[in-house]
């Protein structure tokens, strides 16, 4: 598991994975048209989380929606993220 225990952390790492695949199918993160954002206790992480988001996207701002939830599938798991990009 990669950074137990920060948010931010976690959603550069996902971000980042997320980069290296769309690189591997040809396309870019300018090509994201949305994500999903779920995050654990989402009071104490929603602007640790949505600031790492921003400044990975900069100016391509993505429709975005940040949801809560109870829990994902492992306990050290703060966030997960899913994205639809057009190519």
């Amino acid at each position: 598991m990669y950074a137990v225990g920060d948010p931010a952390a976690q959603t550069t790492h996902i971000l980042e994975m997320m980069k290296e695949t769309l690189r591997k199918l040809g396309a870019s993160m300018e090509d994201v048209v949305r994500t999903r954002i779920f995050v654990v206790d989402i009071l104490d992480n929603w602007e640790a989380v949505g600031k790492a988001h921003g400044e990975f996207f900069g100016e391509i701002r993505p429709a975005t929606t940040m949801v809560g939830t109870s829990g994902l599938v492992h306990p050290d798991m703060l966030v997960e993220i899913d994205a639809d990009a057009v190519i």
